[in-house]
Formats: structure tokens, sequence, C-alpha cells
């Protein structure tokens, strides 16, 4: 008995050491990393040296037909005998020339330009006696298509080097006495051994075209001046390189509102993970514990939040959780208020109330998940350890620290980093619950319960200050990736898989 108490007494001081061991450990990569990049970065430089010193010793080394091919696509394989390959790789090179003639070179110049010429309002008038409006360059559009320009002259030059590649390859095997290998054998290979790349292409078309570019074009929108002040196309906006970046911190504005936004943010990703996820396995327990009658029936009742959609949930509870909404009328007319209470609109305390309340909504709508996965990892358990830990005495608080709570982490430590991830990204129930409120006049465009992602979006589709909105998304995105790569490759699952010990 005393054995347990004394377990019971050391463990908390035994999870603060291994969470901050944890964090210790995520710090040491993060210096590492940044440590060994200088190496990284000259091998990188070393390896492209090496391609370009090939690729010049190619030319040089090479017969006519290979030194055409640097110049002209194609005829280092034509000369080689393939045909069809050859004039596909010339057609690529002809299409490549046509485009940039005819759009393709104003795109890429507008990309750096952005526009020279702005809307105007002349003083003549039109019929109806409205002054005749004189259209001008649109910035946003010549930034998007000089991105897809960019893409696409990237494209081309990877083809190029293919082809060259493929031309040198072909005369190899020619000089050796083989025969290069014909189109028709390459196409059936792409339904055969390469089948892969066939299935992959599409996907990744549809990456560059839905992701790749959206990205590219978000990051880029950081470094100009396009804000409510200068919205296409009634005026231009330019680059401002990373003017924006640094106005996050020092700005007096700007930086009194992300410094608190963001210690709010991370307050809330992890009260909201850990309240989820300690919530899910408690229930997962206690359904799962022996004696209990009609599991099923408690499991469906619980998993009938997921089944709801989700925004449904949250305008209910913003109505039920109203000033004038149905709580407050109850608790008026039982005596236990005598005045109607702002649950989420009180500024009172730093808004203490508001936020916990969409804590609490949060862990109505987010422990059913917890609690599904965590019921799976339950039946996995060995009932073996929990029959020879109750041999030794162990108490139920034992059996939880020491066996179930270690298993449950081993499993789902990743699904735990990405909760995390997510709630910081957790745009839905801030928005439709507070909408980010209460407002406060000291904070720019933002509330006491915005989150990043939800500042973000009023200063983009509210403000239409774009530049700002992409700064905020490129540091939250740069913040969450980093810290899931690195938290997840000290996680136990990762570094022991296969191997759990309790």
């Amino acid at each position: 008995m005393e054995k347990n108490q004394d377990f019971t007494a050391g463990f908390w001081t035994r999870l603060w050491r291994a969470i901050s061991s944890w964090f210790v450990s995520v710090g040491v990569a993060v210096a590492d990393f940044f440590k060994k990049l200088p190496q990284r970065i000259a091998a990188f430089f070393r390896r492209v040296g090496n391609a370009c010193k090939d690729f010049a010793l190619g030319f040089v080394h090479g017969n006519v037909w290979e030194k055409l091919s640097y110049v002209f696509m194609g005829f280092g394989n034509i000369g080689a005998g393939q045909y069809i390959k050859g004039g596909i790789f010339f057609l690529i090179e002809a299409s490549f020339i046509v485009f940039m003639a005819l759009t393709g070179g104003s795109a890429f110049v507008g990309f750096f330009t952005l526009g020279t010429h702005a809307q105007s309002t002349g003083e003549t008038v039109d019929e109806w006696g409205n002054p005749v409006v004189t259209h001008g360059d649109n910035s946003l559009l010549m930034l998007l298509f000089g991105v897809c320009t960019i893409l696409i002259i990237i494209a081309f030059v990877c083809i190029y080097f293919s082809s060259v590649k493929s031309g040198r390859k072909a005369w190899a095997v020619k000089r050796e006495g083989g025969k290069p290998q014909a189109f028709r054998r390459e196409v059936f290979e792409l339904f055969d051994k390469k089948l892969y790349k066939t299935m992959l292409f599409i996907p990744i078309l549809c990456v560059l075209a839905f992701t790749v570019i959206p990205l590219v074009y978000m990051i880029l929108m950081a470094f100009t001046s396009y804000d409510h002040e200068h919205l296409p196309p009634a005026s231009l906006f330019d680059w401002i390189g990373f003017d924006m970046f640094g106005q996050v911190f020092s700005s007096a504005k700007i930086a009194g509102t992300f410094f608190p936004v963001l210690g709010w943010t991370l307050l809330w990703a992890l009260l909201a993970t850990v309240m989820c996820y300690f919530g899910g396995i408690f229930l997962a327990l206690l359904i799962n514990k022996k004696g209990i009658i009609g599991r099923p029936v408690f499991r469906t009742i619980f998993v009938l939040t997921i089944a709801i959609p989700q925004f449904i949930t949250l305008l209910t509870m913003n109505n039920f959780l109203h000033i004038d909404g149905p709580l407050n009328t109850i608790l008026l007319d039982w005596g236990i208020i005598s005045q109607r209470i702002d649950f989420l609109g009180s500024v009172a305390n730093d808004a203490l109330l508001p936020k916990v309340s969409v804590l609490i909504v949060n862990l109505w709508i987010g422990v059913p998940y917890t609690m599904l996965i965590t019921t799976g990892v339950l039946m996995n358990i060995p009932k073996d350890l929990f029959e020879a830990a109750k041999l030794d005495g162990a108490n139920p608080f034992t059996l939880f620290a020491r066996i179930t709570l270690p298993y449950v982490l081993f499993v789902t430590g990743p699904y735990l980093i990405q909760q995390f991830i997510g709630n910081i990204n957790n745009f839905n129930i801030i928005y439709l619950l507070t909408g980010g409120g209460p407002a406060v006049p000291d904070y720019h465009i933002a509330g006491k319960t915005d989150l990043l992602i939800t500042w973000l979006y009023k200063l983009t589709i509210e403000q239409n200050d774009y530049n700002l909105g992409a700064v905020i998304g490129i540091y939250t995105f740069a913040a969450s990736a980093i810290f899931s790569l690195l938290a997840y490759s000290h996680t136990s699952a990762n570094k022991n898989e296969g191997d759990f010990q309790v």
C-alpha cells in the first residue's frame, strides 16, 4: 500500500520530467538542424556543380547529334533512331517557344513589374454623363500569370535536361553495339514496370495545380503592398520585400495584436488538445469497464456529435449561450442568476468567460474522436499485464499510469500531435461561436478569442489586407510544419515502432 502511495506521489514529478525532456529534445533537434544547415547547403551546391560539369563534358565529348540536342531538343534521339520520342521532345520545345512569344514573355516580365499603367478616370464622359474609366494593368492577375509562367519555365527546363540525357543514353547504347529502346517498348513499360509513374502523373499534376500554385501565390503576396489601399484593378500594388514581415514585430499596433493572439492560440491549442485527449481516454475507460450494461448504446450517444455536422452544433451552441439565449432565460427563471451573463462576449478578466466557453464546447465536440481511437487501443492491451500488476498490489491509478496511459500514448502519439496542430488552425469553433470577439480597441482587426487563423481571415476577407494576412499565414505554416516534423520524429511511435514495452 505504501508502495502505491509513493508511486502516486512521484507520478506527477516523473510526468513533468518526461514532458520537459521531450521539449528539450525538440529544442536540441532544432539547434542541430540549423547547425548542420550550412553543410547541407554546401553539399547541395556540390551536387549542382557536379551536374553542371557532367552536362558540359557531355557537350564537349558528344557527337554532332548529341551537340545538336543541346540546341534542338530531341535531335539526339532522332540521330540514334528514336524518331517518335525525339519528335515529341522537339514539339515540346517548339510549343514552349510559341507560348513564350505570344503570352509567356509578357507574363514573365509582368511578374517583376506587377503593372505599369494604373486605372484612371478621364475628363470625358459617356452619353449618360458618367466619367469614362480607362482600364490599366491588373497586378493581381499579372502576379498569378507570372507564377504560372515561371512554373511552366521550370517544367520546360526539367524536360530539356531530360531530353539531353535521353539522347546521350541512346547514343551510349549505340556505341556499345546495341539498339536504343523503341518508343512502343517505352510506352509498354509505362503500363508495366513503370506503372507507378503513370498512376502518379495525374495526382502530381493536380497537386501542382491546386496546391503548389495557390501556395506559392499566397507566399509571394506577403512580399507585396497588396492591402486595402492597393486593391486591383482600381490601383496597382508593388513588391516591398520583407517589409511586412518586419512590421509584425516592429509596428506597435500589429505587434500589439500578434503576440497576444499568438499566446492565446498556443494556450488554446494546448488546453483543447489535452482536455479532449484525456477526456476521451476517461470516457473510453468508463464505457469499457466490466459490468457496464449497454455499451453500444452509450457509444452511439456520444458518437452522435460526430454524425451531426459540426457547423450545426456550433451555431446551436452559439444561440444557446447567447446573452439572450435559452441558457440565460432558464437560469433567470430558476432564480440562479439575477442578470443575464454574456458567455461569449464578456470582456471581464481578459475575456475569461468566452475562452472557457469555447473550451467546453470544443470538449463536447472533440472527445468522441479520442474515445473511438482509445477504445480500439484499449481492446488490444494484453490482459495479462493488468492481472500481473494486480497480483503485485497495484491500485487502479497505478494500472492507469503504468500500463494504460503509456500504451495509449505510444499508439496515439502522432494523433496527439495532429490534434495540437489542428487546434492551432481550428477556425470553425472560434468563428462560429464568438466570431473572435469580444472586440477590443487595442487590437488590430482582432478580438480576445481570435486565433491566428481567424485573425488571418479577418485581415483578408473583411479588411482586404492580403499582404499582412499572407505573412501571418506563412508564420503559422512554418511554425506548425517545423513543430510537427520535429515532434513526430521524437515520439516513441516513430523511434521504437513495433517495439512497445511498458
